[in-house]
């Protein structure tokens, strides 16, 4: 078992009761002892049409969704009700991250968890491409539907000229067919560094009920960092003046970030 196998499977242990996996494919996450965590899988498409929508999958097994919905909105799950979510190599696809983060949060019960790996950029088929910055994801949460649409656009681009090599008429008619087929891109990159910083625009400006409870940087052989939310009651920290909250969490993410570079070559 390598490192990274390691990592994912020991931060299973914040899973425990009903909850569900988002988007699994071919690659769910192993829960070792499953006499403690029930999970029902969820995803935008049945199997077979997620198997027409990823040929590239031919061959291996895909986990059959249990529940068909928008992984970024939850709609047919109740608020409040479900103990844990699952999200790995998932939240890059999706094109307003913050709403996704905002909507698990308000599906969880309090003290609810979001098991959440994510590639890093670097260590990836994205690895040339900009890092997408917190200010870029503020707009797509305040645009509208059909504005974050039009601004999709230059991701199905980099997708075909950055990651793909692809030029001219070749690039043009790639992203058209990209776009009809409704492919599931990389909306957004990040390294760890730049998701903690989404992660504190979260819980500090949006004011979203949800604290660090663990996370990993990437690691030896790996290609992603994983954070474990929880989400809070509230409570506990209201009497700390707004400023002193700010710094506090400040610190926190401060060390948080310094760990990378001691880890990464």
């Amino acid at each position: 078992m390598t490192i990274p196998e390691v990592i994912r499977n020991t931060l299973t242990r914040y899973l425990h009761g009903r909850g569900i996996e988002i988007g699994a494919l071919h690659k769910p996450l192993k829960i070792g002892d499953r006499g403690r965590a029930k999970v029902f899988y969820v995803d935008r498409l049945p199997l077979d049409e997620l198997r027409q929508q990823y040929p590239e999958l031919n061959g291996l097994p895909l986990v059959t969704p249990d529940i068909i919905d928008d992984g970024g909105v939850l709609e047919r799950i109740e608020d409040g009700t479900i103990d844990f979510i699952i999200a790995n190599h998932l939240i890059e696809h999706l094109d307003n991250p913050l709403l996704a983060l905002e909507n698990w949060c308000r599906k969880l019960k309090v003290r609810g968890k979001v098991y959440l790996a994510v590639p890093d950029k670097r260590y990836t088929f994205d690895k040339d491409r900009p890092l997408t910055p917190v200010g870029h994801l503020v707009e797509d949460y305040q645009v509208t539907s059909r504005e974050r649409n039009d601004r999709n656009y230059q991701h199905f681009v980099e997708t075909a000229e950055i990651i793909e090599k692809r030029v001219g008429d070749d690039a043009r008619e790639r992203v058209e067919s990209l776009i009809a087929k409704q492919y599931s891109i990389h909306f957004h990159v990040w390294t760890f560094d730049s998701f903690t910083e989404v992660l504190l625009y979260l819980i500090d400006e949006m004011q979203i009920p949800f604290k660090i409870l663990d996370y990993s940087p990437p690691q030896l052989g790996g290609n992603e960092f994983i954070f474990i939310l929880e989400k809070t009651s509230g409570q506990g920290s209201s009497n700390l003046p707004g400023l002193l909250r700010k710094i506090q969490r400040r610190l926190c993410f401060l060390l948080v970030r310094n760990w990378p570079a001691k880890q990464i070559s």
